[in-house]
């Protein structure tokens, strides 16, 4: 069992907090997802979640929309073309913004990151048909709860180790107010860039963070049926990346890992695959049909589910559908 490194209590609520230079940094204001995220997938897709307590984070450049990280990309640069520091700004961290964001092709789309999809509802009957197959599963983890990458060490004070669900942003004119805004807070000369600057510690990573996270949580308007929140993790000289193949082709994908929080130890992971810890799932839906059928595999997907150790409710999606 790895530990991370333990360090003064961050400050309550759900806004995420890096610590260095002696203190805790706040965040920019993302659209952090702080409820469940409902993962579709095959019964298939569900075996390997729970055997291997582990999820699978895909390349973004192999997503179903190809053009996915490319629009947001064109959104943020559209935005800050006509965006100027504010009075309150630091103009350090503006030339790394925009820097930064000159250089967002080559982060989102030739070096792309590693994204794990879900949905805010498990009702959503196109996820259900798109996503679930005949009789698939929609697998429920709780938002807040950490994740850990796989082979990740130095516990979670880097700037690359913050895997949190962000809501995806689908209407045009709320892109442009969430984009204007992360600008004008990262730009701020006491917030988190300016102090990373000061401290030296990794700047320039974290703007890119930040504006990865930003360009991931933008999506065309025509997928708003979908109530899209996803986890996005940044693609690092030290991760451990996968294959697996698709009818898309070969997908690389990075793994996530279940962790816990201990108060006087800090967050603890395992580094062993045979003591992995349980993955944050707060629930199981099974998919259509509806009756006996769908009876008989929540009774079985309860009994694989408590012999894998989580002890969470299975029912049926309660969807009036035949695949």
């Amino acid at each position: 069992m790895a530990t991370s490194p333990v360090e003064p209590a961050p400050p309550r609520g759900v806004v995420p907090h890096l610590y260095f230079g002696g203190a805790w940094q706040k965040y920019p204001v993302h659209r952090w997802f702080v409820g469940t995220a409902w993962h579709y997938t095959s019964v298939a897709g569900l075996f390997g979640i729970v055997s291997n307590h582990e999820l699978w984070a895909s390349s973004a450049a192999m997503l179903n929309d190809v053009s996915e990280m490319s629009y947001g990309v064109e959104r943020v640069r559209e935005v800050a073309s006509r965006w100027s520091l504010p009075p309150e700004g630091d103009t350090a961290t503006e030339d790394l913004i925009r820097e930064a964001i000159s250089r967002l092709d080559e982060t989102m789309v030739d070096n792309a990151p590693f994204i794990f999809s879900a949905s805010s509802s498990p009702l959503l009957l196109n996820q259900w048909a798109n996503y679930g197959e005949s009789s698939g599963c929609c697998v429920g983890f709780k938002a807040l709860d950490t994740l850990h990458e796989e082979g990740l060490t130095g516990g979670f004070t880097s700037a690359g180790a913050l895997p949190l669900w962000l809501e995806v942003i689908y209407e045009a004119e709320a892109q442009d107010a969430y984009i204007h805004e992360l600008l004008d807070e990262l730009a701020t000369q006491d917030g988190l860039i300016s102090q990373a600057i000061a401290h030296g510690h990794e700047p320039e990573r974290l703007v890119t963070q930040n504006l990865a996270m930003l360009v991931a949580a933008l999506k065309h308007p025509a997928f708003r049926s979908e109530c899209e929140v996803r986890l996005l993790l940044l693609k690092q000289p030290t991760t451990k990346v996968h294959f697996r193949a698709t009818p898309r082709g070969i997908v690389p994908f990075a793994k996530l890992l279940g962790t816990v929080v201990d108060p006087e130890e800090g967050v603890q992971y395992s580094t062993d695959p045979a003591t992995r810890l349980l993955l944050p799932i707060v629930g199981v839906h099974v998919g259509p049909p509806q009756g006996d059928s769908e009876n008989r595999r929540s009774a079985s997907t309860q009994a694989f589910l408590w012999a894998n150790g989580y002890d969470v409710h299975v029912s049926g999606a309660g969807i009036p559908y035949l695949p």
